[in-house]
């Protein structure tokens, strides 16, 4: 009778544990969206390494890396101006026509 009972509380007890965890993970979560983009940005460009970034990067690619409340996604308005307060400028290339029309972000003083 008595391994019923610490069979009981031991499924409770790892319900329990499991429950915490989720709601862990859903307050970091929520503390990383409430989190300032520009902030975020910061972060996330202090992972890439430098030469990755001086290859030049896409507003696409890095929209896809932050979370927000813009369809999942940061907004692509509010990414270029926290970019461009970092210090990073837009180059557009038009040369390559299987491209079309090509925008790359890079740090300022990076050359092309």
């Amino acid at each position: 009778m008595g391994t019923y009972i610490e069979d009981v509380q031991s499924v409770i007890a790892a319900r329990e544990a499991t429950a915490a965890a989720a709601k862990q993970v859903e307050v970091q979560t929520w503390r990383e969206r409430m989190t300032p983009l520009e902030t975020r940005v910061s972060k996330l460009l202090s992972e890439i390494p430098l030469e990755l970034q001086n290859q030049g990067l896409a507003l696409a690619s890095l929209r896809v890396m932050l979370s927000g409340k813009w369809r999942g996604n940061c907004h692509p308005g509010e990414l270029g101006q926290a970019l461009r307060k970092l210090g990073y400028q837009r180059r557009r290339n038009w040369s390559n026509a299987t491209a079309s029309f090509s925008a790359r972000w890079f740090p300022t003083g990076s050359e092309k």
